[in-house]
């Protein structure tokens, strides 16, 4: 009976061996997540989307990841800061601007929660895409956020990144292209014709305050510039309904993190309650995280939904994407 249970206790001490040794980069970085929070207590930082803070140590910078139409677009790599043999998980950034401004620099909210990944072992991939001047072109937008995908898949090896662990993060205008390229099929929104061939898959997909139904946003509000050239768009209706996320839904597209405060007027709430729903309907995987204390650029957000947002920002990650 003894050896019976030295056994069973040395079978057990193994087991929990083994389980620590699999998850350490999760059990890590959980718990730096719970640090990171608890550090948040007292600090009263006012965070908003338009605040650019740089990542340290950028890698490498302004790669040509597309030239079409005598057209460049550019993207940023901030390598994974962890020394392993093994291929980084990929985590990519498209800017918001209300399809007309912004460029590919990181928001101040997500740069300690993005430094903190890179210490875990992820590569962050900041891209530009083509901003609207006297046409809509959704379909360009679009297709330069593919393409970014697509690239990743060509030269993974080469910038030594796990082409099946790609998850995207989307603010605002820039949520909405990611999810329109999260969405549709590899074969939609081809772009570079020397990319065609790549896949353009991701694996999950952080949701920004994005505009899912393009008829309740107020343009002049949103992007006063781009009014008249919204009005002057041929077929408005059908416009709006071909860029519309909730059109590619089924149970097949990425695990999404849809996070909106209920207080922005500029993109309004619904937008993200309509595509939970439609996303439940298809039985794919969705989670809703609603704020309550700032409008659309996080100003004066309180300290309880910075805390909400690193935290469910972080947990979705670690959950879906682990190393």
């Amino acid at each position: 009976m003894k050896k019976f249970f030295k056994y069973t206790f040395i079978t057990i001490l193994c087991s929990v061996v083994i389980i620590l040794v699999i998850f350490r980069n999760r059990i890590m970085l959980t718990y730096n997540l719970v640090h990171y929070v608890v550090s948040l207590k007292d600090n009263k930082v006012s965070y908003s989307i338009n605040n650019m803070e740089t990542l340290k140590t950028m890698d490498h910078k302004n790669i040509i990841y597309k030239k079409v139409n005598g057209r460049l677009q550019t993207l940023d790599i901030y390598s994974s800061k962890k020394e392993t043999d093994k291929l980084s998980p990929v985590i990519l950034y498209v800017h918001g601007g209300s399809w007309a401004y912004g460029d590919k620099s990181i928001p101040e909210f997500l740069s300690p929660v993005l430094e903190m990944l890179r210490e875990q072992g992820y590569t962050i991939i900041s891209t530009s895409y083509e901003l609207m001047k006297d046409k809509v072109i959704f379909e360009d937008q679009v297709s330069d956020v593919k393409d970014t995908i697509r690239w990743i898949y060509k030269n993974g090896s080469m910038y030594n990144l796990n082409k099946n662990e790609i998850g995207i993060i989307g603010i605002s205008s820039g949520a909405h292209l990611s999810l329109m390229a999260s969405y549709s099929d590899n074969n939609h929104f081809i772009g570079d014709p020397s990319l065609k061939q790549y896949s353009s898959s991701v694996k999950y997909i952080i949701d920004f305050s994005g505009p899912t139904d393009l008829s309740t946003l107020n343009i002049k509000e949103v992007a006063p510039e781009l009014y008249h050239v919204a009005e002057a768009a041929y077929n408005k209706d059908l416009l709006i309904d071909s860029y519309s996320p909730l059109k590619y839904i089924n149970k097949n597209i990425p695990s999404t993190l849809i996070i909106h405060s209920k207080a922005d007027t500029m993109v309004p709430y619904v937008n993200s309650s309509i595509l939970y729903s439609k996303i439940k309907e298809s039985k794919g995987r969705a989670r809703m995280v609603s704020l309550s204390s700032s409008d659309h650029t996080l100003k004066n957000i309180s300290q309880d939904d910075i805390k909400l947002l690193v935290t469910e920002i972080l947990k979705f990650i670690i959950l879906n994407s682990p190393l």
